[in-house]
């Protein structure tokens, strides 16, 4: 069964401690490294914006395109075939490239496609706080995925 920890929804409860934030700039480096490895560019490294629960970096390699993940709370990353739209929780999670080392090596976990499509209701939640509780009972993700890469406010 699949563990999931307290800030995986991003959000936490008003007199709560604030969760600590990863570090954007080890993200963004991660990803140059990483696109450098393997002649790719990066097209795209954006901030978690007013709701979303993660920050995206778009790599292309030979007109192959990835939408890197990163979450705003959890040292973690997970890949997806396209970029997110607004509002959309990803979908279509593929498993850590080979070049997706460069993340490790600076602290990051990569998360795999089984993960990540794990049914929330076989994940074991209770380790989340009560605002994210409320949250899951409000927005009914389906996956854990679903659950740590959202646009909830």
């Amino acid at each position: 069964m699949i563990h999931v920890v307290r800030g995986s929804s991003g959000l936490w409860g008003h007199g709560d401690e604030p969760l600590p934030r990863v570090d954007v700039r080890a993200f963004r480096g991660a990803c140059y490294e990483a696109a450098r490895s393997i002649g790719a560019t990066v097209d795209d490294v954006a901030s978690d914006g007013v709701t979303s629960s993660f920050h995206t970096a778009l790599i292309t390699a030979a007109g192959v395109r990835f939408a890197v993940l990163c979450h705003e709370v959890l040292p973690v990353v997970a890949f997806a075939a396209s970029p997110p739209q607004a509002g959309a929780p990803p979908v279509d999670f593929v498993s850590p490239p080979a070049w997706a080392a460069a993340f490790e090596r600076v602290g990051f976990r990569l998360l795999d496609v089984g993960e990540l499509s794990t049914p929330l209701g076989s994940a074991d939640i209770g380790e989340l706080a009560e605002a994210e509780l409320k949250q899951v009972r409000y927005w009914r993700p389906g996956t854990v995925g679903e659950l740590m890469f959202n646009w909830w406010d």
